[in-house]
């Protein structure tokens, strides 16, 4: 396992979505805006090209300026990360030894597309990559689609390698996760990678979330993170019941299209996404519009006061 990252990857990081302008292309303005709100906000780390990011829609040239722009203007004020796309093994293992990574603290790596038929193929993919890689890596255990999730046993097996920091669980399960924090090697991080499960899993000791939902409202929800870190159960459970319902329409069209939506009507950037993605309905729309409009502004920080 690998210690070095284990005080960085605590509290709150913010997964950027990709913006994109009405040629189709990526938006650098709205991105620069989104990296100066991670910035100025309650984020502890960022992540370019997560699972916020449609990072498997993006050629490698668009990735690679990406990771480069947005680092430029990070310019070190957060500690900075970067994915690589959700894909076979060989093709991850060339793009991790190939990937330009100064300044990057560390690799978020998908799980393999298709999911591993077996648990040893879980290992074998993610011990591939940790061992071509010149930076720590973060392992992604999806959510349960396709009845081949990665077991517990699985996770703990990849924390003994050497070159693997944590793990961003995206399922949910707690008893799964329960069962890591239970028996995982020191150094080993654990976060919740689904914003609805953050507070459920922080009482039930993780180390922090990878959010999408830090785009848009990053000082409030990042103040929640950091409220169950330090303590302060209830303080956070007012937070998670305000965004509760703004979460549960979220997950209705998933990831990267529900943020954008939202991202689009606080005017931080566009909703456009790319094919296979698809815009949410006008049902999803307008009860993402009333969740916004309900929000309580007393409960949110002046930064994301909504007019």
């Amino acid at each position: 396992m690998n210690t070095e990252l284990t005080s960085i990857l605590r509290g709150q990081g913010v997964s950027l979505v990709t913006p994109f302008n009405e040629a189709g292309e990526v938006d650098y303005p709205s991105l620069e805006k989104l990296v100066n709100r991670s910035i100025s906000g309650d984020a502890d780390y960022i992540l370019a090209l997560g699972a916020s990011s449609e990072c498997s829609l993006l050629n490698l040239e668009e990735q690679n300026r990406i990771v480069d722009f947005a680092n430029e203007i990070n310019g070190g004020a957060k500690p900075f990360f970067v994915g690589i796309a959700s894909t076979d093994t060989r093709s991850a293992v060339q793009r991790i030894a190939s990937m330009e990574l100064h300044g990057v603290m560390g690799v978020y790596c998908a799980a393999s597309n298709p999911v591993a038929s077996s648990q040893s193929g879980h290992v074998g993919h993610f011990r591939s990559i940790a061992e071509a890689s010149s930076k720590p890596i973060l392992i992604e255990s999806p959510a349960n689609k396709s009845g081949h999730a990665m077991t517990a046993e699985t996770i703990l097996t990849l924390a003994q390698e050497p070159n693997v920091a944590g793990v961003v669980e995206c399922s949910g399960d707690v008893a799964l996760i329960g069962e890591l924090l239970r028996n995982r090697p020191a150094g080993f991080s654990v976060l919740s990678g689904r914003d609805v499960m953050t507070l459920p899993l922080l009482a039930l000791g993780v180390d922090g979330a990878v959010t999408s939902l830090g785009n848009a409202f990053c000082k409030s929800w990042g103040a929640m993170t950091h409220q169950m870190l330090f303590g302060s159960v209830n303080d956070a459970r007012v937070t998670h019941h305000i965004f509760a319902p703004l979460m549960r329409i979220l997950e209705m069209e998933g990831e990267p299209t529900g943020i954008k939506t939202i991202l689009a009507h606080l005017d931080l950037c566009d909703s456009r996404v790319r094919l296979p993605n698809t815009p949410v309905s006008e049902s999803t729309k307008m009860a993402l519009y009333r969740a916004i409009a309900e929000l309580p502004q007393e409960a949110l920080s002046r930064q994301e006061v909504i007019v």
